[in-house]
């Protein structure tokens, strides 16, 4: 019965998920970059979030804020907005919009579910903008602390 219970919790996160993904396309007017952008953070994001045993509601947290995460300007209403249209708890955006808002602040990551979301994202972002390896093993030694992460970021770069 756990093993039931647990493809159950699974299959309804990725429900949810998938409709906001879906959302985020819509809101992106089918910018192929950005698409391509959420979704390459989502997946690191999941499977970190995965390999480092989150639970249930760490990892919905952590991968819906991998979708939203590249909404522009005032981002916040903007998030919790397409969170409600896709009926998301009110608890659950609030740690969402939390982790969105503090996506560039390294030095007060207080939950797994937040580092995770900023590793998978700096290793998106390393790959997209070419970042020198220097830089790359600079911020690795001063921001990864997952050894998930840590293995993702040494071989998505050969380090």
């Amino acid at each position: 019965m756990p093993d039931e219970q647990n493809k159950a919790i699974v299959n309804e996160r990725t429900l949810r998920v998938q409709r906001v993904a879906l959302r985020m396309k819509a809101y992106h007017h089918g910018d192929v970059g950005k698409v391509q952008h959420f979704v390459r953070v989502y997946t690191l994001a999941k499977s970190i979030g995965e390999l480092e045993h989150l639970g249930d509601e760490e990892q919905l947290d952590v991968e819906l804020a991998a979708v939203v995460h590249n909404v522009e300007g005032d981002c916040i209403p903007v998030v919790r907005d397409i969170l409600r249209e896709c009926e998301i708890s009110e608890a659950a955006s609030m740690k969402v919009c939390h982790m969105v808002e503090n996506i560039e602040n390294y030095e007060h990551i207080g939950t797994l579910d937040h580092q995770i979301l900023i590793e998978a994202k700096l290793i998106v972002d390393f790959k997209e903008q070419h970042t020198p390896e220097k830089e790359i093993i600079r911020k690795a030694e001063d921001i990864f602390l997952t050894n998930t992460g840590k293995l993702f970021l040494k071989r998505a770069f050969n380090l």
